[in-house]
């Protein structure tokens, strides 16, 4: 049965990520360590940059700006590709609003309530985030989201892209994981070339990559927007989610 989770201030998870120190910090307020000190970079597959293999999971995200298509990755992050899915297909985002987008960056939807600050599973628990060296927050990406760090429910942000600086790039270049592992450079250039949110490295689970509708995330992403949540003004609605396959022939 649905339900929704109470999910607390929203904006406080985004600015713990905005602030940069997931990326670089330890565990703190309660919080596991980041996964990037943890991860072994040495068996680091960059599936985002592949081809969509056929019969590959997919989503297609009708909106009010446009149309998203994105492959899922359940075989990384079962639980959460899992919850995407029955709430797609009982209905749940049809009419949603978008809502967050945070300086271009990201835009966010699947809320249970007009305040934003809930969102729904099967059973009512929020879904503890799914690491994995293989995912990041690439433009495109699409990560889930709960107001309690370290797990999501239905709602989900899309990436857009934010600015590397020369000094953030030099901080990467000097990032070091517990076994002495540095960032690879095949990650370093993805970056560069494909766009990121390198503030959500490792704080969000990473279930889907877009394939088709990136004009699409930077219309949404340039809306004016108005109030406390900065939601889009006019605002722009999910029309419907559908599963589905990849199909080559298709394309």
């Amino acid at each position: 049965m649905l339900k929704k989770i109470a999910a607390g201030v929203l904006m406080a998870a985004l600015i713990f990520t905005a602030s940069g120190c997931a990326l670089f910090g330890g565990g703190d307020e309660g919080l596991n360590e980041n996964p990037l000190r943890t991860y072994d970079y040495s068996t680091m597959k960059l599936v985002q940059l592949e081809e969509p293999h056929e019969g590959q999971k997919t989503a297609v995200i009708e909106t009010d700006a446009g149309t998203i298509t994105a492959v899922l990755y359940p075989e990384y992050a079962p639980n959460t590709v899992q919850n995407f899915i029955n709430r797609a297909n009982e209905g749940y985002y049809n009419g949603k609003d978008i809502y967050c987008v945070l300086e271009k960056s990201i835009f966010m939807a699947g809320a249970f309530d007009d305040k934003r600050n809930s969102g729904a599973t099967d059973d009512g628990q929020p879904i503890a985030n799914e690491y994995t060296a293989d995912l990041w927050p690439l433009k495109g990406a699409i990560c889930s989201f709960s107001g309690r760090i370290g797990y999501g429910d239905s709602r989900f942000m899309v990436m857009n892209e934010r600015e590397l600086s020369d000094e953030s790039m030099e901080q990467l270049r000097e990032f070091r994981n517990k076994n002495d592992q540095a960032l690879p450079e095949e990650l370093l250039t993805a970056f560069r070339e494909k766009g990121v949110v390198i503030d959500f490295a490792g704080a969000y689970t990473v279930f889907a990559q877009t394939i088709d509708g990136f004009d699409v995330i930077d219309r949404i992403c340039s809306a004016n927007v108005s109030g406390d949540l900065s939601i889009p003004d006019p605002p722009i609605y999910i029309k419907s989610v559908t599963i589905g396959e990849y199909h080559a022939q298709e394309q």
